[in-house]
C-alpha cells in the first residue's frame, strides 16, 4: 500500500522529506510552526510505529526542535501529536514567544489566523530547507 497524505494536510507547504518524515510548514504567520508526517500508510500513533521507526521520528523531531529553536530564539518550543481531528499521525512543532498572540495558552485557543505572503513563504521554506538538508549531512 503507498503512502498517502490525510486531505486535510493538502493546503499545508511541503518543506522536506526526511528519512521517517515529510516536513510541512504550516501557513501562519504569528507562529512558526511545522508539521512532521511519518511516510508509513495506517499510523495514526506513535506506538503504532515499530521501535526503529519511533527512534528515527525522535531524532527527527529533535532535529526539527533544534532547527525552530536556532532560527528563531523562542522562548519555548511546543511539540504536540494530537490526531482528534485527523487520524493519521502527525507531529506539531511551534516555536512560541511570550509575546504571540496566544501565549500562554496554546495555539489552537487564540482563534485568529494570520497567513503568510508568498514571499514570506517562499523565504521561510528555503531557510528551512536549507537548514534541514545541512543537519541531515551531519547525521549521514
Amino acid at each position: 500500500m503507498n503512502f498517502e497524505l490525510h486531505p486535510n494536510f493538502k493546503e499545508k507547504i511541503h518543506i522536506i522529506d526526511l528519512n521517517l518524515c515529510k516536513v510541512f510548514l504550516e501557513n501562519e504567520k504569528n507562529y512558526p510552526w511545522i508539521l512532521l508526517i511519518p511516510m508509513k500508510t495506517g499510523i495514526k500513533k506513535i506506538i503504532d510505529l515499530n521501535i526503529d521507526d519511533q527512534m528515527i521520528l525522535y531524532k527527527e523531531m529533535s532535529m526539527a526542535q533544534e532547527i525552530l529553536w536556532n532560527a528563531y530564539h523562542p522562548d519555548q518550543i511546543n511539540v504536540a501529536a494530537i490526531g482528534n481531528k485527523t487520524p493519521q499521525l502527525h507531529i506539531h512543532i511551534i516555536a512560541r514567544f511570550t509575546t504571540d498572540p496566544a501565549w500562554p495558552m496554546t495555539v489552537w485557543d487564540h482563534p485568529i489566523k494570520e497567513k503568510l505572503n508568498d514571499d514570506e513563504t517562499q523565504s521561510i521554506v528555503k531557510n528551512l530547507r536549507a537548514k534541514f538538508m545541512a543537519q541531515m549531512k551531519k547525521i549521514k
